[in-house]
């Protein structure tokens, strides 16, 4: 019993498969970092050839595991197939759907307490379209569902699989924070995370649990225009000032929360939000 719950024990993921996409930078680079400094071999996936091989061999014998990058783009099932035939291994121990994009924002500034209807409605429909929200959808949330279909039977074939979607603490407010769409595609991102823990418990022979983690503010290429401005505008609100805690979470928090879900296998269904306490302190936060 003492040894076994010795931390090297606890969230060791040696020998293990995992594979990340949008896994060469930000959220993602961090989950892949995780594990690989822990003994997993993990598969980043990603669009950008260039990028995903360049990550892999800047951090090339660093990790007791490693980084392998594959291309593919998680809105194509063609491209997820072939993704998945990359896996030489032929199984997946943990999957973890990062991928994402931001979509459209409408900024309608200091004195949106103060607009008509009118002007309102104008902002919004000024900037935003149907084929923004339907790009975005399809990253945000469709992505999630066919690249867990195009991997199930990879993770089928491991003898105890988990499931990491990556959402936000936007998915779960009621405040809009000018991205009605992103908040959107994350809450629904939230819902197809239970819906899928639970279709997975009830055919409990498959051994496959999902859960999600929904991020605050961390550094990523999402997060790098607000985080920049914050450096050079001194009127513009500090980083993580949104938060109880008071900045942006780190790479090891990050990673300790990945470690905690690829590891536990008696967790399944649940949100873990990552964000420095700040559904607490928002409006629609628990």
């Amino acid at each position: 019993m003492t040894t076994r719950c010795h931390s090297e024990n606890l969230f060791s993921v040696k020998g293990k498969i995992a594979l990340v996409t949008g896994g060469g930078s930000g959220i993602g680079l961090m989950a892949a970092k995780g594990l690989a400094a822990n003994g997993a071999k993990v598969y980043i996936v990603g669009r950008r050839k260039q990028l995903l091989e360049k990550v892999a061999e800047e951090n090339k014998g660093k990790f007791s595991g490693s980084l392998h990058p594959i291309e593919g783009d998680v809105s194509s099932k063609e491209s997820l197939a072939n993704v998945a035939k990359s896996v030489s291994e032929g199984y997946l121990d943990v999957l973890v759907n990062n991928a994402g994009i931001e979509g459209p924002v409408t900024l309608l500034g200091p004195k949106v307490g103060e607009m008509t209807a009118d002007e309102l409605s104008k902002a919004h429909l000024d900037s935003e379209s149907y084929e923004s929200w339907s790009k975005l959808f399809q990253i945000n949330t469709s992505a999630v569902f066919f690249a867990t279909m195009s991997f199930l039977p990879l993770l089928g074939k491991s003898k105890s699989a988990n499931i990491i979607n990556i959402t936000s603490i936007s998915g779960h407010v009621k405040w809009s924070q000018d991205h009605y769409a992103y908040n959107a595609s994350k809450a629904a991102a939230n819902a197809l995370t239970s819906m899928l823990a639970h279709e997975l418990n009830y055919r409990s022979h498959l051994n496959i649990r999902a859960n999600a983690i929904g991020p605050g503010l961390y550094a990523s290429e999402m997060t790098a225009d607000m985080l920049e401005k914050a450096k050079s505008d001194t009127s513009a609100p500090a980083p993580g000032t949104g938060n109880p805690a008071g900045r942006t979470g780190t790479d090891e928090e990050m990673a300790s929360a990945i470690l905690f879900l690829a590891t536990n296998n008696f967790v399944t269904g649940q949100i873990l939000y990552l964000d420095g306490g700040f559904v607490t302190a928002v409006p629609g936060g628990h």
